[in-house]
């Protein structure tokens, strides 16, 4: 290792925890800058780099909600179970409706995911049939 303010990009990956060949990727970005001589960068850059980054990750972790998180804020979401009750048929049923796409959804973070709005609609549109449907 250096004595001097400046180190490597292997010690500059060290440091931050990252493997080697993030380092190029960070000075394109302009996280990092590197002078011309070598090593070319500075300790005290990247030690502060890496405050940022960890105090960047410890936020992202307080952050993390403990349930699923719908795909957006924009529109009421729900999971089978709700979306059942909408309607009027179980959770594998919206499920498998979903899957052979009769019933409109979204996968985030690994849950099928359903808009009210949507499930509505095709709710009134299968009375419709049914009503068209049926003698009367």
């Amino acid at each position: 290792m250096s004595d001097s303010g400046w180190i490597t990009q292997r010690e500059a990956a060290r440091l931050l925890g990252v493997h080697p060949s993030l380092i190029p990727k960070m000075l394109r970005r302009g996280d990092l800058v590197a002078r011309r001589e070598r090593p070319s960068l500075s300790r005290a850059a990247v030690l502060e780099l890496a405050g940022v980054r960890a105090a960047a990750a410890e936020a992202r972790r307080a952050v993390k909600p403990s349930g699923p998180v719908p795909p957006d804020d924009e529109h009421d979401w729900l999971l089978a179970r709700e979306a059942g009750v909408v309607m009027g048929v179980g959770p594998e049923a919206v499920k498998v409706r979903a899957r052979r796409g009769r019933l409109p959804s979204v996968v985030h973070d690994r849950r099928r995911w359903f808009r009210r709005d949507h499930l509505e609609l095709v709710k009134r549109a299968d009375e419709v049939k049914r009503g068209r449907a049926s003698p009367g």
